[in-house]
């Protein structure tokens, strides 16, 4: 309930402007008050009103839009070209990051800390020399290095360049915890790019990069083609530097395939039930038929039924 400080601010001078304004002449608050409190009628009580518009018929389908990335549609594509641009052309830059072909990749150190905490903490231990501050990322190649700092300024990358480096994105993107880049690799690596010669070395950077899904991806898939798999030279490098995987993989397979085999045995039983089904159909006929049979046919069929249960399919 409203106090009567709020009903006689409500009902003070300020309000005849306003009924003034609706050409209510001289008509006091008061009076228009109950108006404004009166329920609205619904429109089932007014015969006058429209009607609705017809249901959509069952051929009505519905609009099929493209599948777009969602930063695609929120990021305008001028703001990723400028973003682009200012990585490609290094105006202004302050960072100098070497790499293993001795190259360097200008960068801003700005951009680089805001992206990620990991490159903000190297950056503010880093030496300054003429005003550039210079890191390393070292272990990866000169390409994945360039591409892993373009996708920090505009998320921009190319579709073969990634390709090409992916497995070393994904160790980049973890170890700087990049998370966008890193759900960009372990999508592309889920959506068609394992193979069964990659599986082995994709399946242990999933495991060292926090990937379950990827690693449960990969493992289903060395189960799948085990005899093809385990000829690659990347099971060879796996057995020798990391014998417990392998053990764990063998398992896997093991285990799969005593699965399958229960399966079988069970689709076996049930087969033969329903085959046993049929044949005391005319049983169960003549049982309801037969007086003073029903006893017999019952203790045949449950001989019959622990001879089933019995047998070793």
């Amino acid at each position: 309930m409203a106090s009567p400080a709020i009903d006689s601010a409500w009902l003070s001078s300020p309000s005849e402007p306003f009924c003034k304004s609706l050409n209510v002449g001289e008509a006091h608050p008061a009076d228009i008050l109950p108006v404004l409190e009166a329920p609205v009628p619904f429109a089932s009580d007014n015969s006058n009103a429209p009607q609705p518009p017809p249901l959509p018929s069952k051929n009505c389908t519905r609009t099929k839009f493209s599948k777009r990335p969602l930063d695609d549609i929120v990021v305008p594509k001028e703001t990723k070209d400028a973003w682009d641009n200012l990585f490609k052309e290094g105006y202004g830059a302050d960072v100098c990051i070497l790499t293993n072909e001795k190259s360097c990749v200008l960068a801003h150190s700005n951009v680089l800390s805001i992206a990620s905490p990991v490159l903000a903490n190297v950056l503010r231990l880093s030496k300054v020399k003429n005003g550039m501050r210079y890191i390393k990322i070292p272990g990866v190649p000169h390409g994945a290095v360039c591409m892993f700092i373009r996708f920090l300024y505009s998320s921009c990358y190319e579709e073969e360049e990634l390709q090409k480096f992916v497995l070393h994105l994904l160790v980049l993107s973890h170890f700087y915890s990049i998370p966008s880049l890193k759900r960009v690799c372990i999508c592309s690596l889920e959506q068609g790019w394992l193979t069964r010669e990659n599986v082995i070395d994709v399946l242990q950077l999933a495991r060292n990069c926090d990937a379950p899904r990827l690693a449960f991806i990969c493992v289903r898939m060395v189960v799948k083609n085990f005899q093809s798999i385990s000829l690659t030279e990347g099971w060879r490098a796996m057995r020798r530097a990391n014998p417990a995987l392998e053990q764990e993989l063998v398992e896997s397979v093991v285990e799969a395939d005593t699965r399958k085999q229960e399966r079988q045995r069970k689709m076996e039983e049930k087969k033969v039930y329903l085959q046993l089904h049929e044949a005391m159909r005319p049983s169960f006929t003549f049982a309801r038929t037969a007086v003073g049979r029903l006893d017999l046919v019952v203790r045949c069929v449950l001989v019959i039924f622990q001879l089933v249960k019995g047998l070793k399919l």
